[in-house]
């Protein structure tokens, strides 16, 4: 669950910390502090937020920076982190020359832009006409990433802004481990790093646990790696929810095939994906269960040219 943040400044919000806890004011705890209000509606920008938990961009240069991306889902933009920020390091000018940090944000709906990463600029290299920069992620700031959402303002406005020159709008901070808005029990597919953080982070994606917990089905794992495929069946308690955890935890879910796979290479449990096939009512039998998912192994092939023994 996202919240949104409206009106006032970081000094109200520290004063009040202050006078409650008598402790410094921390980021994180600021942070934690307008989550958990539903009280205060105070409006507070980025730099009001970075400047309470360290002076370093008070005294640096410090560029503000926005790329576009035709990703439309939040899932697809914190899953190619990799590709970004090798897009991020080359730039056909010298945009970061002057620059000893750049905090980057991803461009998502209209005005949005989400915290991609804020990065030290190491220096650079000249090749063929083109810059590449040495960016290093400043870790101390991981926390951040991924979570807090600005307004970026007038769409026309450069896609680089010096820190200290533009005020930007917190509009919303995402819960740690959010996955993305739940899209429907049959619109999507989940690589494993992607089933680990909704496992591990069950408060920050309520929507996902609560429809897979609430429905028995029929489900399927891709082994993208080779094209295979294995067909399961979940129902009961938790339903599908309850067997997708067991597979996050053991990589194999106690299937003799998978764990074949994942004991030959210790990585292998990565190239699994998972889907939901169909949707069960809660009060069929399990021999109807049982008869719905060997359907699908035949349609499939799953038995013969795929991960399922039985």
């Amino acid at each position: 669950m996202a919240v949104s943040i409206f009106g006032g400044s970081h000094k109200r919000i520290a004063r009040y910390v202050n006078e409650r806890e008598n402790k410094i004011v921390d980021c994180t705890y600021i942070i934690k502090f307008i989550l958990a209000s539903n009280k205060l509606k105070i409006m507070i920008t980025l730099q009001e937020i970075l400047n309470l938990k360290t002076d370093l961009f008070k005294i640096s240069r410090v560029k503000l920076v926005r790329h576009k991306t035709d990703r439309a889902e939040y899932r697809d933009l914190i899953k190619d982190r990799n590709e970004l920020l090798k897009y991020q390091k080359e730039q056909s000018k010298p945009i970061f020359h002057n620059c000893d940090y750049i905090i980057s944000f991803i461009g998502t709906e209209r005005r949005k832009s989400i915290l991609f990463g804020i990065f030290k600029v190491n220096g650079y290299e000249q090749i063929n006409g083109s810059y590449y920069y040495n960016l290093i992620q400043a870790p101390e700031f991981d926390y951040l990433s991924d979570r807090i959402i600005i307004d970026w303002g007038n769409n026309a406005m450069a896609w680089h802004q010096w820190y200290d020159k533009q005020p930007k709008e917190i509009i919303q901070i995402l819960p740690a481990g959010y996955l993305g808005e739940f899209p429907g029990l049959l619109n999507f597919v989940l690589d494993f790093n992607e089933l680990k953080r909704l496992v591990e982070h069950p408060e920050a994606n309520e929507d996902w646990k609560n429809h897979l917990s609430a429905i028995n089905g029929v489900y399927l794992i891709l082994d993208y790696k080779t094209g295979d495929q294995y067909v399961g069946s979940a129902n009961g308690q938790d339903g599908i929810w309850q067997r997708w955890v067991e597979y996050s935890k053991t990589y194999h879910g106690g299937n003799q095939v998978l764990k074949t796979l994942c004991s030959m290479d210790k990585n292998y449990h990565k190239n699994f994906r998972y889907s939901v096939l169909q949707t069960l009512p809660g009060n069929i039998t399990q021999k109807e269960i049982v008869k719905i998912e060997n359907l699908y192994k035949e349609k499939l092939g799953t038995r013969v040219h795929g991960l399922n023994m039985n």
